[in-house]
C-alpha cells in the first residue's frame, strides 16, 4: 500500500481544539487545584502554556498525558491517534508523519500500555456468552538470539496442537456477550483449565446465563449453564431447546478471532512480550466502535496500575 501523508492538509488550530475537547471533556482545569480560571502564561511552540489564577506553575493542554512536553504539531498528534485507531503499521505511520520509527514505536507503546492498564474488569452484561481460545504465532521479533539453546523461531510456525508462550504460540482467550457485543481478550502463557475458568468466573454473571464453547477440556465445569458444540464431530451449531434456532455454537467468537488475526497481521509479526498490548488495543477499538473522548482519555491519560491481568 502506498503512503499518503496528509499532515500538511490539517489545520493546527482546529486540531488543537479537537485535542482539548477530547482530552478535557469538562474543560481545561488546573491539575493541582482543579481551578478552571486561567490566563495565558507563554505562547510557546504549538501548545500555549497557561497559569492558574489561584496557584503557581503553568501547564499546557498536554500536561499529564503521554504527549507532555512534546514538540510535535497538534495535527501530528491527531493523525497519530487516528493511525492507532485504524491499526496502521508503525513503519508506515512513521513515514507518513515524518517521525523516526523508534520514536513512533515508543509513543505507540505508551498509548497501548494505557489501554491495557485501563481495560474493563467488571462483570459483563448479557443473556448468553461465548468463550474460545486461539493461538497466535509470536516469537521474539528483533531480539538477538546469541544463545544457541534459544534459536530464533522459524517464520510461518507450523507447530500443531494447542500452543503455549514457551513454543511461540501464546493463547488468546476470548469472551463475548451476544447481547451487547462486548468482546474481551486475554493473552496468557497457557490455555489450561485453571486459566480459562478464572477468566470466565471473573467476567461472567454467576447465574444460569448460558455459556457456549467448543469441546476443549479446559472449559469443563467452568459455568453452571455450559453447553458445548462438538467440532471434532464436524458439528458447528446445534438446537438444544427445540425452538428452531441453533443457539449452541461459537461462531461469534470465531468471527471475532478472525478479525483480531486480521488486525495483527498488518504488523507483520509481534513480539510475544508485547502481544498483550496489541490485543488490548484491538479490544478497546472494537468495543468503542468509534473514536470518543473516553477512548482518547484511556489512550492518553490512563492510570497504569489499574489493570495487570493481561500478562
Amino acid at each position: 500500500m502506498i503512503d499518503f501523508p496528509i499532515g500538511e492538509l490539517l489545520d493546527d488550530s482546529s486540531c488543537l481544539i479537537w485535542l482539548e475537547r477530547h482530552l478535557h471533556v469538562d474543560g481545561f482545569k488546573c491539575p493541582r487545584c482543579s481551578c478552571t480560571e486561567r490566563r495565558l502564561f507563554r505562547a510557546q511552540g504549538y501548545f500555549p502554556a497557561y497559569r492558574c489564577r489561584s496557584g503557581e506553575g503553568y501547564d499546557t493542554l498536554l500536561t499529564g498525558t503521554v504527549f507532555a512536553k512534546t514538540r510535535q504539531r497538534p495535527a501530528t498528534l491527531v493523525l497519530l491517534l487516528r493511525g492507532m485507531a485504524k491499526g496502521e503499521p508503525t513503519a508506515r505511520l512513521a513515514r507518513e508523519l515524518g517521525l523516526s520509527r523508534k520514536q513512533l514505536h515508543t509513543l505507540r507503546q505508551r498509548l497501548q500500555t494505557r489501554l491495557n492498564a485501563t481495560a474493563p474488569t467488571d462483570v459483563m452484561v448479557g443473556n448468553a456468552f461465548e468463550a474460545d481460545e486461539r493461538y497466535h504465532n509470536a516469537g521474539k521479533k528483533s531480539t538477538p538470539h546469541r544463545d544457541p539453546r534459544d534459536p530464533p523461531r522459524r517464520r510461518a510456525n507450523q507447530r500443531k496442537g494447542h500452543g503455549t508462550s514457551a513454543n511461540d504460540r501464546p493463547p488468546i482467550i476470548s469472551l463475548i456477550s451476544r447481547e451487547t457485543g462486548e468482546q474481551r481478550f486475554w493473552v496468557g502463557d497457557h490455555a489450561d483449565r485453571r486459566t480459562c475458568q478464572a477468566r470466565i468466573t471473573e467476567h461472567m454473571p454467576a447465574d444460569r446465563t448460558p455459556l457456549y464453547t467448543d469441546e476443549w477440556q479446559s472449559y469443563r465445569g467452568s459455568h453452571p449453564a455450559h453447553a458445548t458444540v462438538r467440532h471434532g464431530a464436524y458439528e458447528w451449531a446445534r438446537d438444544d431447546d427445540g425452538d428452531g434456532q441453533r443457539e449452541v455454537h461459537g461462531n461469534t467468537c470465531e468471527g471475532a478471532g478472525a478479525a483480531l488475526r486480521t488486525y495483527l497481521r498488518a504488523f507483520r509479526g509481534v513480539h510475544k512480550q508485547y502481544l498483550h498490548l496489541y490485543v488490548a488495543t484491538s479490544e478497546a477499538i472494537v468495543n468503542a466502535k468509534r473514536v470518543t473522548p473516553e477512548l482518547i482519555q484511556r489512550m492518553c491519560i490512563g492510570h497504569l496500575p489499574a489493570h495487570t491481568s493481561y500478562t
